[in-house]
């Protein structure tokens, strides 16, 4: 004679947690590709290639990079919403190409920055400043509103798309002093610096790590800081907290993201990974100009949902 017999909720969940666990005991069992979506030479790959560097060692498994630009960050953002579950595809990103061109470009957005991944943490957030290309001929903020008022024409600035904090910030320099600019948008901080260091446009707004030999050089000018207070590095160089935009969260985060649906253990591993590259020298060394912080779990997520919803206020340029 046989017997039926049923499980409720408390004895099936050990059950079925139980193949997840197991594979996260032998993850990973083979390397783990890291998408930037964006092209080489930008801020991402400024700190996502040491960091990748620290998680191999961390993991003992490598963690191959894989460049993946195009559209502001979305395309290879997109690629990664549609990889495999399994925690073997990683996405490097910041605020600029995850929340921000999202925000941006709702009618290109294929996956939501919100829904379609898991944030494994948010590792590093860095401060920016306006920059100036010598041809303009300013060499502080108060020649720089000048230069642009007595300009016959629109004054280019490059930028990475509606959603990018630059182009906010540029955005909020427009409204305040009524500047006639022109915006000219380039896939990625590699082309913007490449653009912006031969002339072709006037001033953009970096990452201070990617200009600071610039500036040294005389290559570049600082003109103005987009953080709250001055930034130590240029103590003369007025900052938006000096002139009075304080509206917006106008710094740059980068994050350690995965598909939606790779199993909670395998997280579990990332997160303790993460915690250990981003104390590893490798990145360290690389990040030793901004600073260097861990939000996991319901603070990353909080932090990214409240940038998303920013920036989705802010996106749509000044008319």
């Amino acid at each position: 004679m046989s017997r039926l017999i049923t499980f409720g909720r408390r004895q099936l969940a050990p059950l079925l947690l139980a193949p997840a666990i197991a594979r996260a005991q032998s993850w990973p069992e083979r390397p783990l590709r890291a998408v930037i979506p964006w092209p080489p030479g930008g801020q991402v790959d400024k700190y996502g290639r040491p960091l990748a560097e620290a998680l191999a060692q961390a993991l003992g498994k490598p963690v191959v990079v894989e460049n993946r630009g195009g559209a502001g960050g979305l395309l290879g953002t997109e690629y990664v919403s549609r990889a495999q579950p399994d925690g073997y595809t990683l996405l490097l990103n910041n605020n600029i190409g995850f929340i921000g061109s999202a925000a941006a470009n709702p009618a290109a957005l294929r996956f939501d920055p919100i829904r379609d991944f898991a944030p494994i943490g948010i590792f590093h957030e860095s401060a920016g400043v306006f920059v100036a290309h010598p041809s303009l001929g300013v060499s502080n903020f108060d020649e720089f509103l000048a230069r642009i008022r007595s300009s016959a024409a629109p004054v280019p600035y490059a930028s990475s798309g509606g959603g990018a904090a630059g182009t906010l910030a540029a955005y909020a320099l427009q409204r305040k002093y009524g500047l006639d600019l022109l915006e000219v948008v380039y896939q990625g901080g590699g082309p913007r610096l490449t653009a912006l260091l031969s002339g072709e446009v006037k001033f953009a707004m970096f990452d201070t790590s990617l200009v600071r030999e610039y500036v040294a050089s005389g290559a570049l000018r600082p003109i103005i800081g987009v953080g709250r207070g001055r930034q130590p590095i240029w103590p003369e160089v007025p900052s938006f907290g000096d002139i009075g935009i304080t509206d917006f969260d106008y710094s740059n985060w980068q994050a350690l993201l995965v598909p939606a649906g790779v199993p909670e253990p395998i997280q579990a591993r990332l997160r303790a990974a993460l915690d250990e590259a981003r104390r590893n020298p490798v990145f360290e060394r690389a990040a030793d100009d901004g600073e260097i912080i861990f939000l996991t779990g319901d603070a990353a997520t909080r932090r990214i949902r409240d940038g998303y919803e920013e920036r989705r206020r802010l996106a749509p340029p000044p008319g």
